[in-house]
């Protein structure tokens, strides 16, 4: 993974599954936005098993934030989104991520899944 650079293709944004906030991102992400961390959280999160703080999403499981010119929250983008593919990726996205595409057409290893 050492050659990877992502095309800001934004595939990896209309995949199924959720964006889990870890420490700080919520923050980070409600100072973006210029709102206040309770209006950010009561708008744009859900709460998973009572313990997990996620992104809502669109119903066909696109990220809320995704636009026409891509993430409208790049700089201040989750850790999640940040680490993808280098640290998290699912067994599909070698199929949809335009830079792990790259990646392997280069000879570069693939990254899998313990």
């Amino acid at each position: 993974m050492e050659h990877f650079q992502c095309r800001r293709c934004g595939t990896c944004c209309k995949q199924p599954g959720f964006v889990y906030l870890r420490d700080g991102d919520a923050v980070r992400l409600a100072a973006h936005l210029g709102m206040d961390i309770y209006r950010f959280t009561e708008t744009y999160c859900l709460l998973l098993d009572r313990k997990h703080l996620a992104l809502k999403k669109n119903p066909d499981e696109t990220c809320l934030f995704l636009g026409p010119e891509g993430c409208s929250l790049y700089p201040a983008r989750p850790e999640q989104c940040r680490d993808y593919p280098v640290r998290w990726k699912t067994e599909r996205s070698a199929g949809y991520c335009e830079g792990l595409k790259k990646e392997n057409l280069s000879g570069g290893r693939g990254y899998t899944l313990g």
